[in-house]
């Protein structure tokens, strides 16, 4: 009996090849499954990296605009006060970011609400030092209120709102007009102290002597936080860059953009904003024959012009922070289009000795051979101070 067709099977040649079909199907679909999820995982960590960043750099956009509240323009002769110890290093290895090298005063030496140490730090970067009463870590350093000569306090209109009780710790600025029309604030001052308790009864050195003076009250320290004195009249924020325990999806060349608060006993209290931080440059840009353009551009100006210029000149402050996006892509090449210039940490309108020119040679030998395996972005501040 003859057998039927379909019946007869299939030869081991046909098997081979559809079994060979199915493996190349199988490679090509795990392959594709491979690279999607590779590619997810970049995604997911660019957009990490992204959202980190905003957060991060917004605080330090808010900071720099808030530079200059509540610093006076003069002290009194006898007010001597120190912001950072000398034992103070919050850069290791580092000795020109020693956080006291950015100390103001003894008087009657201005504050500045800026001040810079241009490339003194990991891998070259600038030490950023932010100084006024709203930067410090308590709520009521960014309260404020006048006081009047009966030594009463008056609302400000602001939220939060300074007020009596408590015994926090504030300032007291007498506000006016100098002999050439230029506005003046001076520190009010019993003595060598400094401090205005917001208790209850209220010191009648602070208070004005005439009816006619005007008096702001500038919040700066709880008063259950310890201590009795203010170290200094107003708070303090340095920015810098420096390795630490950093992510293992960070280059081992980068490392982290810390805020850190000098509070008033001295001691510091770090805040990481930014991970994979590689550089960050400063720039300020200034307006020095006051006609409403910016005309000179620095890195470093408190050698060269006293606080009072630098409140009547500064139109802009930028911050260029290099950092790596995202984690390692073996498949990605960073695009280089001049090794000699590969990244430009800086305004590219500018002299590039106000930024930090990468060569690839510098980058490799920085960041190892394959650093154009990964997304290195430059994020850009842009701060028109108005509190100065």
């Amino acid at each position: 009996m003859r057998p039927l067709w379909g019946a007869r099977g299939y030869t081991l040649t046909e098997l081979v090849v559809v079994m060979l079909i199915f493996a190349v199907v199988m490679t090509l679909i795990s392959s594709s499954f491979t690279n999607i999820v590779r590619s997810s995982s970049q995604l997911g960590k660019r957009v990490e990296t992204d959202i980190g960043g905003l957060i991060g750099l917004e605080l330090m956009r808010g900071d720099l605009e808030l530079a200059g509240i509540g610093l006076p323009y003069a002290l009194p002769s006898a007010i001597n006060y120190t912001e950072a110890p000398d034992s103070l290093q919050l850069v290791p290895g580092y000795p020109e970011t020693q956080a006291y090298k950015y100390n103001d005063g003894p008087a009657p030496v201005a504050p500045f609400a800026y001040r810079i140490g241009s490339n003194i730090g990991f891998n070259g970067s600038d030490y950023l030092v932010v100084k006024g009463t709203p930067l410090g870590a308590s709520r009521v350093c960014r309260s404020w209120c006048y006081l009047n000569y009966s030594s009463r306090t008056s609302p400000s209109r602001v939220e939060p709102e300074l007020k009596l009780g408590g015994r926090d710790r504030a300032i007291v600025l007498r506000t006016g007009v100098g002999a050439d029309g230029s506005p003046t604030r001076e520190l009010v001052a019993n003595g060598r102290n400094f401090t205005f308790f917001l208790d209850k009864i209220l010191d009648r050195e602070f208070a004005p002597k005439q009816r006619g003076d005007s008096h702001l009250v500038y919040g700066v320290e709880l008063g259950d936080s310890g201590g009795t004195w203010l170290n200094y009249p107003f708070n303090r924020s340095d920015y810098f860059i420096r390795r630490s325990e950093i992510s293992p999806l960070c280059n081992e060349g980068t490392g982290t953009l810390y805020k850190t608060t000098i509070n008033q006993n001295g001691s510091p209290t770090k805040y990481p904003i930014l991970d994979c931080a590689a550089d960050m440059q400063v720039v300020l840009y200034l307006d020095t024959n006051r006609d409403g353009v910016d005309d000179y551009h620095s890195d470093s100006l408190e050698s060269v012009l006293k606080a009072e210029e630098l409140r009547e000149q500064l139109k802009e402050v930028r911050v260029y922070i290099l950092a790596q996006e995202g984690k390692k892509d073996p498949g990605y090449q960073y695009p280089v289009s001049s090794p000699d210039r590969a990244i430009l940490v800086g305004d590219p309108e500018l002299d590039d000795s106000l930024g930090h020119v990468w060569s690839a040679p510098t980058m490799s030998a920085t960041f190892g051979a394959q650093w154009r395996n990964y997304r290195w972005k430059v994020y850009t501040i842009v701060v028109k101070p108005k509190n100065l």
